[in-house]
């Protein structure tokens, strides 16, 4: 079925995307959009246990001598940090912490520690590092080796430790993981006869259309990251990997698949076609998706799980009338795991002169306390295998949700080369979106620059 969207819709639309701040979670993740955008609670023994002589977590030192540190964290995980610095000063009473906070997205994060490590700066000590980061951190010598003394990686999930390890070193410490998800307004689906939310693309295309259609109301049909950054790697491999594509084939990475341009030309129709998503897509950000969402004039969204948090906090227009889902697949692929992992994890700077201090922060964030505020007040999905129970489900009902979603997830490739390619996948999809070039052109070309810096480096 094709519908055009209404010039009176378009401009509605323009106007509500352009009027939300510009906050990314990556990730993955995240994210990267990695990915990808809490918790709260008490203290138990792995944040206090005592090993080699030397402190609690974030304990002073044994001289007790005081020590200051910079932590340094991109804007998705403002809240997080506000809430867990003062947490870790409290329990290490001999360690300062300075807070600084990068651009919002995580291309400008790296874009920031990139240029402080090139110049040899030991301006910070410890940042965050999106889950995509790494290896090429740790192949570059601009990140320090991270130690486990208390054990914590013994409760974990094994995903996110093996993300951060590089030939059997680690080099960062996991905080939280992540999956996206489909997020739906549950009043609006109800309302106009559905029962549970779309598990096929052209489910949701044709249950957004009717919803659009049949509403008084100017509602975007389905939001999504489409802007020229990590983000929209993530949406493309979303819809690749729910197509059955496999991106590596015979040791090389590749996108111009039949399964590869599907996906992208699928994109593209959402906007240009099917008219359920807005014009102002390939110029949005996860956050900004977010802030739309709760604004309460969109009935699908692809987000991270922290946007549960901020969603249902008092005053918001959504709170109580959106749940998550798996994202949607191909038809006939209902098996496939398209939804992306993502996560971050805290790296020590190698050039860091305090590197004990950054070693406490990190050994402190990984503890049950810091993992229990992470995930219940910020909803972020935790790194410890503890709190995946029926004891956080019924206190954080979505944490369970996102648990089953984990388990569709694949990783974007391992490689020192990631950020090219996903630069060289966003910059062309994103052409392909504003519909200059088409998608197969865009992958042709994303593909011959891929074989020339990612493939043949």
């Amino acid at each position: 079925m094709t519908r055009k969207v209404t010039n009176q819709r378009r401009r509605t639309v323009l106007k509500t995307m352009a009027g939300g701040s510009i906050a990314l979670l990556a990730g993955c993740s995240g994210t990267s959009d990695s990915g990808g955008d809490g918790t709260d609670s008490n203290t138990d023994s792995d944040a206090t246990d005592q090993t080699d002589g030397s402190t609690e977590s974030g304990g002073s030192t044994e001289s007790g001598e005081s020590l200051e540190m910079t932590y340094v964290y991109p804007g998705y995980f403002s809240n997080d940090a506000q809430s867990l610095v003062p947490m870790f000063e409290e329990q290490a009473s001999g360690i300062t912490v300075e807070s600084q906070q990068t651009p919002s997205d995580a291309s400008s994060t790296r874009e920031y520690y990139v240029n402080q490590f090139v110049s040899g700066s030991s301006s910070f000590d410890v940042g965050n590092m999106d889950v995509i980061w790494p290896a090429e951190f740790a192949q570059n010598g601009w990140a320090a080796e991270v130690n486990d003394p208390e054990g914590h990686t013994e409760n974990m999930l094994q995903t996110p430790i093996d993300s951060v390890t590089v030939d059997g070193t680690m080099y960062g410490m996991p905080i939280h993981t992540d999956a996206n998800a489909l997020y739906y307004r549950t009043d609006l689906l109800e309302e106009y006869g559905y029962d549970s939310p779309p598990t096929t693309y052209m489910e949701l295309v044709n249950m957004a259309q009717d919803i659009m259609d049949q509403s008084d109301e100017n509602l975007n049909g389905y939001i999504w990251q489409g802007g020229s950054n990590e983000g929209l790697t993530i949406m493309w491999l979303n819809w690749f990997w729910g197509m059955g594509g496999e991106l590596r084939q015979d040791g090389n990475l590749v996108v111009n698949s039949q399964e590869g341009i599907d996906a992208l030309a699928h994109a593209v129709d959402l906007i240009h076609e099917y008219g359920v998503t807005p014009e102002s897509i390939p110029a949005s950000s996860t956050d900004q998706n977010r802030q739309t969402f709760q604004q309460g004039n969109t009935i699908f969204m692809r987000n991270w799980p922290y946007a549960v948090a901020l969603m249902n906090e008092d005053g918001s227009p959504v709170k109580g009338k959106f749940d998550v889902a798996p994202m949607p697949k191909a038809e006939g692929n209902p098996d496939a795991k398209n939804s992306c992992l993502g996560g971050w994890n805290l790296f020590i700077n190698a050039n860091s002169e305090n590197k004990e201090a950054a070693q406490r922060f990190a050994s402190y964030m990984s503890s049950m306390e810091a993992q229990e505020k992470m995930a219940l007040e910020h909803s972020r999905l935790p790194v410890r295998q503890e709190l995946y129970s029926d004891e956080y489900y019924e206190q954080a009902s979505q944490l369970e949700t996102f648990a089953k979603i984990v388990d569709q997830t694949s990783a974007r490739p391992a490689t020192p080369q990631y950020s090219t390619f996903s630069e060289i996948v966003y910059t062309n999809c994103n052409a392909a979106l504003v519909q200059e070039k088409t998608p197969e052109e865009a992958l042709n070309d994303a593909q011959e620059e891929i074989d020339s810096e990612v493939n043949n480096a």
